[in-house]
């Protein structure tokens, strides 16, 4: 959409994705070195705590308009 259509990637056909998905079942698992678990669980809060900040400071400010202000 945003590209050219000379920087666009050549779609995937099937026999190439079937033969990913074969290639991955018989591969080894990744192994997860020290640090790795922090690092996941920091990223996940670096990524949702914005959108819950916003949602509860959404539902911060209803509660208060309507309990405090609307109400007097």
């Amino acid at each position: 959409m945003f590209l050219s259509k000379k920087h666009k990637r050549p779609k995937m056909t099937r026999e190439e994705a079937d033969a990913i998905i074969e290639r991955s079942k018989t591969e080894e698992p990744l192994e997860l070195e020290k640090g790795d678990i922090k690092a996941m669980i920091l990223a996940a809060f670096i990524v949702f705590l914005p959108f819950v900040l916003a949602f509860s400071g959404a539902l911060g400010l209803l509660y208060w308009f309507i309990f405090h202000v609307w109400a007097r």
